[in-house]
């Protein structure tokens, strides 16, 4: 491994991302074989305070939190009181979705994969105080089309999720195991079977099985335990101040007991080196044994394609062949976080980068280094993709809005022979109206170029053979329209 000269590289980069991104603080760690190789703050976890930001700063993870709720899921399995193949209603028999057989077919496993045919829903919009949605006017909220008003209610426990999502007026995207869409609800499910099963709170059972023997002192799911950190970053939001778009300290954290497993899970790290261990070795982190090797092998099995020549595990993402080894990832972003974990096990590496402002492109960040300390140049693509012709006769079926109950509100359009996506809603980007060109590499897989990072957009067609969702975001987002918008 080549590391001559790479950290001031990489320290330039890091600099150039906070002064692009506008994030106050980003902190990166890397670790080879287990040893700390390099960790470094940059920025401030308080900007207004000055307060520097460190790899002992608690902030949150947001998605990186299913790799958690999928162990406990694994931890349950050997001690033989669930498998991941039991049928979901066993353990949550109110249950319900609009397609009763669909959904006895439903299992643990589906959940864990993204593939139960749940699309996007707003459920857990109901169930998460302080969310960016919350700052929309009514009518541009997405939960108004999907669920009545007098069903509208906060949602404090599994089973009033339960409840108000047999209410949600939507059609499954197909039987389960059919089709990957990334499903918030049904990681909030599997946290709700966690608490069932266990006879624990979802997030107590973590903390005693995970966070404790992982050795994560700074990891919690509650936030009446920020107090009593010493390092506890600010989180940021980007607001429009008449006509000017700025960055300012939101003191409202993204907080949701009945969604926790889904994504709500604070930490530092220098914790999450420890927790990627259990991944690096077979799952040990220092003597403790946390999962068997036989449950971390099945975690990290590519059981679904969720992209193009990307794959799904339990609560990780891989990529099979990373330059002759694997290489399992997962990010998270929700207000205030950008987060993500990689490993590559045979190689020993494990990183995690987080910063305080949703957005913030921590995964560029995290390859550039692993590139960087493998010799490579910093901005070598994770996938290099082989020229395709562009299908132009087919754009047409492409064209339409897409809209999810999660609030993504895009079109695809034509403009001068070029298929393009428009966004139509500033809730997950900054860029509302912002027009983007793709570029077809492969049937039906086209790529952007958005907010820094090349991001892979894919078609789905019913067995009708016209085009019915549009993957983007790992969601499959039904279309609405069938004519340009």
């Amino acid at each position: 491994m080549n590391r001559q000269g790479w950290e001031s590289t990489f320290e330039e980069l890091a600099e150039k991302v906070i002064k692009e991104s506008r994030a106050p603080g980003i902190v990166i760690g890397v670790n080879q074989d287990g040893k700390s190789l390099y960790r470094k703050g940059f920025g401030y976890r308080d900007a207004e305070q000055k307060l520097e930001i460190t790899p002992d700063t608690v902030m949150g993870l947001a998605s990186v939190t299913k790799s958690f709720t999928c162990m406990a899921i694994m931890q349950l399995q050997e001690a033989g009181k669930l498998s991941i193949h039991d049928p979901v209603l066993a353990y949550l028999p109110g249950f319900r979705t609009p397609d009763r057989q669909k959904t006895e077919q439903m299992t643990i496993h589906h959940f864990m994969t993204h593939s139960a045919g749940l699309p996007p829903l707003p459920v857990d919009l109901l169930a998460i105080k302080n969310s960016l949605l919350d700052t929309l006017p009514a009518e541009a909220n997405p939960i108004h089309r999907f669920l009545k008003q007098e069903d509208q209610k906060p949602i404090h426990t599994y089973q009033e999720f339960i409840e108000v999502l047999s209410r949600v007026d939507y059609e499954l995207l197909g039987s389960p195991g059919q089709h990957f869409s990334y499903s918030n609800d049904g990681y909030s499910l599997l946290g709700a079977i966690i608490a069932e099963v266990s006879g624990k709170p979802y997030d107590v059972y973590v903390k005693e099985h995970i966070l404790e023997p992982a050795n994560m002192p700074s990891s919690t799911f509650l936030l009446s335990d920020l107090p009593r950190f010493p390092d506890v970053t600010t989180i940021y939001h980007i607001r429009d101040n008449q006509g000017v778009s700025e960055v300012y300290p939101d003191p409202h954290w993204e907080d949701g007991p009945a969604v926790a497993a889904s994504g709500h899970l604070n930490s530092t790290v220098r914790d999450m080196l420890n927790y990627a261990e259990i991944f690096r070795t077979g799952g040990m982190v220092g003597k403790e044994r946390i999962l068997s090797e036989e449950s971390v092998k099945q975690m990290t099995r590519p059981h679904i394609q969720c992209n193009y020549k990307k794959y799904y595990g339990y609560g990780l993402m891989l990529e099979p062949d990373y330059y002759g080894a694997t290489l399992l990832k997962h990010g998270g972003a929700i207000k205030g976080v950008a987060a993500h974990l990689t490993i590559i096990p045979e190689r020993g590496i494990t990183s995690m980068a987080l910063a305080n402002l949703v957005g913030t492109p921590v995964e560029k960040l995290s390859f550039a280094a692993l590139n960087l300390l493998a010799g490579r140049e910093a901005d070598v693509p994770l996938v290099t993709y082989e020229e395709y012709r562009a299908a132009t006769n087919r754009f047409t079926e492409y064209v339409g809005r897409y809209v999810s109950g999660e609030g993504m509100d895009i079109s695809i359009t034509v403009e001068d022979s070029v298929l393009t996506l428009v966004n139509n809603t500033a809730i997950f980007t900054s860029d509302q109206g912002a027009k983007y060109p793709l570029v077809q590499i492969a049937e039906d897989y086209f790529l952007a170029s958005m907010d820094g990072s090349e991001l892979t957009i894919g078609f789905t067609s019913g067995e009708d053979g016209k085009v019915k969702a549009v993957a983007f975001g790992y969601r499959q987002i039904p279309k609405v329209s069938y004519t340009e918008v």
